[in-house]
């Protein structure tokens, strides 16, 4: 699940972390952009809306698998551990200074309820 980008280092990193004396996992979600202080971008918030909503339909999945697992294994379909928690950091000094002024994402879009405008909207995504 770890983004990457052609051209520049990614935006946002994930990684999952397997939690000691458990057979669960966290994932951490790291927003990459220490030189502008980890600032939100259009860029930044369709990463995260991608990687909210990949989580999403993940999790939805665990009841219906549990119901059907007499073997009682803590992996997914693709025998991944289960996530367990979710940690939101920011690389280098600073968590997030809001959004990046530079180059904002839109804030009609990021508002906006129509379709096409909440499948890349963070918040929407959780």
């Amino acid at each position: 699940m770890t983004d990457s980008s052609t051209t520049d280092a990614a935006v946002v990193l994930t990684s999952r972390i397997p939690l000691p004396d458990s057979e669960r996992c966290a994932l951490l979600i790291t927003l990459n952009r220490p030189h502008k202080k980890n600032c939100f971008n259009t860029e930044v918030c369709h990463k995260l809306a991608q990687i909210f909503h990949n989580v999403a339909e993940e999790v939805q999945g665990y009841d219906s698998n549990c119901n059907n697992d007499d073997d009682g294994s803590n992996n997914n379909e693709e025998g991944q551990l289960l996530l367990a928690a979710v940690i939101l950091t920011g690389a280098g000094k600073s968590f997030c200074a809001g959004a990046d002024l530079s180059a904002p994402p839109n804030p009609l879009h990021q508002s906006s309820d129509l379709p096409h405008h909440l499948q890349w909207n963070p918040v929407h995504q959780m």
